[in-house]
């Protein structure tokens, strides 16, 4: 939580940081701390055991305030970024500016910097800093803006769980017209036209317009044996079809820079007997991993149930990859059984075999067991599931309907 940055400061013997961006878009860390976007970004500064500093454009002034997060907003201007400009060329302006915050508020010890900058240009920045007598620091992972956002205050929690409840609005919608799509002859029909999964996406984003949401990551919507991939986000020629495994992922993000993640997997029409066990196997996984989840268990542990339901089953799971039996598998169970949501949909803590660390009260994974099968199709159901003492509360309930008749 935000609240915990100065205590992780304190920790790492920093005295400040500063977050630097253009704009919030892409930018986690600086939406976070500004509690909202702002289109031209900013400079948030904070000294450890003060109150933050936000110096940003005269054009977004307003939108900063509004926001209300940083209390203490000025503008490039006040801080007289275009004399430095006319002096020094905006190369160098931009640094001296820095360095000039960080002396007005006495900093003399460390500091850390962020900002979804390039790379050359973050390197020219460090090198100015430093010589002008910034001691900037470098920040290992996890960072400690990372460590903050691992755990969600009371009004990150309603967010994500606004655009999860829209998210499962799509999903639903999405659901009853694969059920309403017509037979004809031998074909799936859309409004008279043989379905598609590019038809099939753009109701989708009509739908998630509608609700307010975006997905600048795609959907995925996979079919067949194209399903056995987890990330094929389905050819948009390809026609739905009655019998082939449809996995279904979407994960949209809202205004306010948080996400949603869902994923379910459909059959139009009768399952097959291999469909039916691959469905329950993967059913069973999470329903177990949910039931073991709570805080103070680790991921690795959870991850672990996991794999006992499915390799039960008789499908194979990474774990043999940790185990150091194989260097890879590429059928059944391939991938971690989850990540945080947040800002970003990849974010801390992870549910893995890597995952080592204790689960904590206020943290919001996804729990996403699935089972591919190479050729033929795969199965994976996802939900993301906010971390209580005592269990989960899952932030959007999405029917889990398999056959779609």
């Amino acid at each position: 939580m935000l609240s915990q940055i100065d205590e992780e400061m304190r920790r790492r013997h920093v005295q400040a940081l500063m977050i630097l961006g253009e704009t919030t878009l892409a930018d986690p860390n600086l939406t976070y701390v500004v509690g909202g976007t702002l289109a031209r970004g900013g400079v948030y500064f904070k000294r450890v055991g003060h109150k933050p500093l936000l110096v940003t454009s005269i054009l977004d002034l307003g939108t900063a305030e509004k926001w209300g997060r940083v209390k203490q907003v000025e503008t490039y201007s006040e801080w007289g970024l275009e004399k430095l400009v006319r002096k020094y060329g905006r190369e160098e302006a931009y640094p001296r500016l820095l360095s000039e915050i960080c002396r007005k508020n006495g900093v003399n010890g460390k500091v850390t910097l962020y900002g979804r900058n390039d790379l050359a240009l973050g390197t020219y920045l460090i090198d100015k800093l430093r010589r002008f007598n910034v001691n900037v620091s470098v920040d290992k992972s996890p960072s400690i803006l990372e460590s903050a956002r691992e755990t969600k205050d009371i009004h990150e929690i309603e967010k994500l769980r606004s655009v999860a409840r829209k998210n499962g609005h799509v999903i639903e919608t999405t659901t009853k017209t694969l059920g309403s799509l017509k037979r004809k002859r031998g074909r799936l029909a859309l409004k008279g036209k043989r379905a598609t999964i590019g038809m099939i996406k753009s109701m989708i984003s009509s739908e998630l317009a509608a609700e307010g949401l975006g997905a600048p990551e795609g959907v995925i919507f996979a079919i067949g044996a194209s399903s056995a991939d987890p990330h094929n986000a389905g050819n948009p020629n390809y026609e739905v079809k009655e019998g082939k495994l449809i996995v279904f992922d979407i994960f949209p993000q809202a205004e306010s820079g948080y996400w949603s993640d869902i994923t379910r997997t459909y059959i139009i029409g009768r399952a097959s007997k291999e469909d039916k066990q691959l469905y329950d196997t993967v059913y069973e996984a999470q329903e177990v991993a949910m039931d073991w989840i709570r805080t103070g268990i680790s991921g690795e542990q959870v991850m672990s149930k996991a794999c006992d339901v499915i390799e039960r089953r008789g499908y194979r799971t990474i774990r043999d990859v940790f185990q150091g039996k194989t260097t890879g598998i590429s059928d059944g169970f391939i991938h971690s059984l989850g990540h945080g949501v947040g800002l970003t949909i990849g974010e801390r803590p992870n549910l893995s075999f890597l995952s080592k660390q204790p689960l904590k009260t206020g943290q919001i994974v996804t729990v996403e067991p699935g089972v591919y099968l190479s050729g033929y199709g795969g199965v994976r159901i996802e939900d993301t599931v906010l971390i209580t003492k005592s269990g989960i509360d899952i932030l959007a309930s999405v029917d889990k309907e398999f056959e779609i008749t």
